[in-house]
């Protein structure tokens, strides 16, 4: 792999972590200036993405065989459901509501502890204790969560019960999502997998959360916000994600993608005034410093 190469999947990784951050903050845009609820936005974000990635795997040459056969295969094709309405699905629904209920940077920062419960699920999978280093993630992890729910008061939370809940439920479903669907990963370009993921995710959520209750009045700024959250924060992401992990790996793109709740927590505060204490900045860097430090440990042993 040539220099230009391993530069271009660096700027690929940055960007899909710039796409998901600023796709949040469209989000929190959305909530607080036009009066959109999780539950009308995450049905339309998911089938209208799902749609675009299957449409673009059968317009290539290379993706058409790929999708027509993870259909035509029963196996792998359930799979993908279940990754859609288990993963996918809760996945994106805990995130915005984690949005709704505090603020694009620190819904982004919580969905980081997912490592550390992909580390402990690795731990009870091949009945190993932890390491010293998985231990002090999880320290870090932990001690990040109380500062950011509590700002070091034991006695009150400074965010809500429900955005500390949705927020470490968004990590939880981040894992499941990875987890699911690793074998069809394995088998298929994750532009057809995550097709058919977001499209049954996507329909199962328009049936039980029926978007079309809600009222939105729609107009250029709502238009602009759905699209880039459609087209910049699922498909343009998942494409430079792709493109990632071709040129640097799945651990470099991790570390490089981690610019996701960077752009979150700035693109928040200079837009939408959203502040943010020096506290809630350490807890920020702790549960961030997870990544890194499990990241480059299971980089040391490859």
């Amino acid at each position: 792999m040539g220099k230009k190469d391993r530069i271009f999947g660096s700027f690929c990784a940055i960007m899909t972590g710039v796409c998901w951050g600023v796709s949040g903050v469209f989000g929190q845009f959305l909530f607080e200036t036009r009066g959109v609820t999780s539950l009308w936005l995450v049905p339309i974000r998911m089938f209208s993405a799902g749609l675009f990635l299957l449409c673009y795997s059968f317009l290539t040459p290379s993706g058409r065989p790929q999708a027509v056969a993870l259909f035509h295969n029963k196996r792998d094709l359930l799979q993908s459901i279940l990754a859609g309405v288990l993963g996918t699905m809760m996945f994106q629904l805990s995130f915005f509501l984690a949005v709704q209920n505090s603020n694009a940077g620190t819904a982004t920062v919580l969905q980081y502890l997912c490592p550390v419960i992909t580390m402990l699920y690795v731990c009870l999978r091949s009945r190993l204790l932890p390491t010293k280093i998985d231990v002090l993630s999880i320290i870090l992890a932990l001690s990040g969560i109380f500062l950011i729910s509590t700002h070091g008061n034991f006695g009150s939370l400074v965010i809500t019960p429900a955005a500390l809940f949705w927020g470490i439920a968004t990590a939880f479903f981040m894992f499941l999502n990875t987890v699911i669907p690793e074998g069809v990963y394995k088998k298929y370009p994750s532009t057809v997998v995550l097709g058919y993921a977001f499209v049954c995710g996507g329909l199962a959520l328009i049936f039980i959360c029926r978007p079309w209750r809600y009222h939105v009045d729609i107009d250029l700024a709502v238009i602009i916000s759905m699209a880039f959250i459609i087209l910049g924060g699922s498909v343009a992401a998942y494409m430079f994600y792709g493109n990632a992990i071709k040129r640097i790996g799945s651990a470099k793109s991790s570390l490089f993608a981690s610019s996701e709740p960077v752009a979150a927590a700035l693109l928040s505060a200079v837009w939408l005034k959203t502040s943010f204490s020096p506290i809630d900045l350490v807890g920020f860097v702790l549960i961030i410093s997870t990544l890194f430090i499990l990241t480059l440990k299971g980089g040391s042993k490859s």
